[in-house]
């Protein structure tokens, strides 16, 4: 049944091709989740397109993986899309794919962190009790023998803090042993792995911390424990394995209201960030506060950005803004034109 699929799959490709763009969506049609409610589906925002509704690790559909996205690309190169994308900002112009493998694959489905941010809207203590903490490690097996995923896949570690599930070392080196090339990793830098640093020397693995701040005092109001300069040290151990010009350790920084929002708090971030060797930087709104202020935004929080896009391009430190922050900084470009 999964050959026949990956046939029909493949066939299907062959006879669009003739279209070269449509309006679709870079995630429900290229990726895969695996998220913190033990879902498996296309969709990272709405349940279209569940594969498994209560994942447990042991057996994974990749029969109807292959089918799901036949089904969800079809539709959408013929324009008609499921009502919950209408408004999606995802939706953008693309090219027809090339090949029935994934682009990206999500691996969001570990709840554990040593940390408890303001922000986090993950789940907390209580819901940790309950939490299949299932084996990753013989899924991805399958995803690779059945030509789902291979090498050019990009994988993603997210939600939670990867580095405490007992088989991410396991894990990360089988990927790097496999020879993957764009590996994502989300984490505190609260435990130090020396697969980390092994994938960062190799050049395939982007390691993004969630410092949010530049003194230990911002920090442990943010994240609610006071372990900055443990932080801080493994930062700096990761960096020593980045060789000179790579942009492999990103520090991010997202915006709480009250809290870190002021050109100060960006400010120290940013000269401790510089100062230790830092390249890249990522900046984000908090999601909850931008969704109430984003019809409205306060001039503060305006100057801000720029504030923060202006002394990284003064200091040729690169800077990426995540969705919210990226949104405000197009409006105001449109602003001054």
């Amino acid at each position: 049944m999964g050959v026949f699929l990956a046939s029909v799959f493949n066939d299907f490709l062959d006879k669009i091709h003739s279209k070269k763009t449509y309006t679709g969506c870079k995630y429900a049609e290229n990726s895969l989740f695996f998220d913190y409610n033990n879902k498996v589906k296309l969709c990272p925002y709405n349940d279209l397109f569940v594969v498994n509704d209560d994942f447990d690790g042991i057996w994974l559909n990749t029969a109807k993986v292959k089918n799901q996205r036949k089904i969800m690309l079809e539709n959408f190169i013929n324009n008609c899309h499921p009502q919950e994308c209408k408004n999606c900002s995802n939706l953008k112009s693309l090219e027809i794919p090339e090949t029935k493998t994934l682009k990206s694959l999500y691996l969001a489905h570990w709840k554990q962190c040593y940390l408890n941010c303001n922000y986090c809207n993950f789940p907390k203590v209580d819901d940790l009790i309950q939490a299949k903490h299932y084996d990753i490690y013989p899924v991805l097996m399958h995803l690779f023998d059945s030509k789902l995923i291979d090498k050019n896949t990009k994988i993603v570690f997210q939600c939670g803090d990867p580095c405490i599930h007992p088989e991410f070392d396991k894990i990360l080196s089988y990927l790097i042993n496999y020879e993957m090339k764009d590996i994502v990793i989300n984490t505190p830098a609260l435990r130090y792995c020396e697969s980390i640093a092994e994938a960062i020397a190799k050049n395939i693995a982007e390691v993004i911390i969630p410092l949010d701040s530049g003194c230990a005092y911002i920090y442990e109001k943010i994240k609610g424990t006071n372990k900055f300069d443990i932080a801080m040290n493994n930062i700096r151990r990761y960096l020593s394995f980045q060789e000179p010009g790579e942009k492999r350790v990103i520090l991010k920084y997202t915006v709480v209201n009250g809290i870190n929002d002021n050109q100060k708090e960006i400010l120290d971030w940013f000269i401790w960030s510089r100062d230790i060797g830092i390249k890249k930087l990522a900046l984000e709104i908090e999601r909850n506060w931008y969704n109430q202020i984003k019809n409205s935004v306060p001039v503060y929080l305006k100057e801000l950005l720029m504030f923060a896009k202006n002394i990284s391009v003064f200091n040729n430190l690169e800077i990426e803004f995540g969705e919210n922050a990226n949104d405000l900084y197009n409006k105001i470009s449109k602003e001054d034109r």
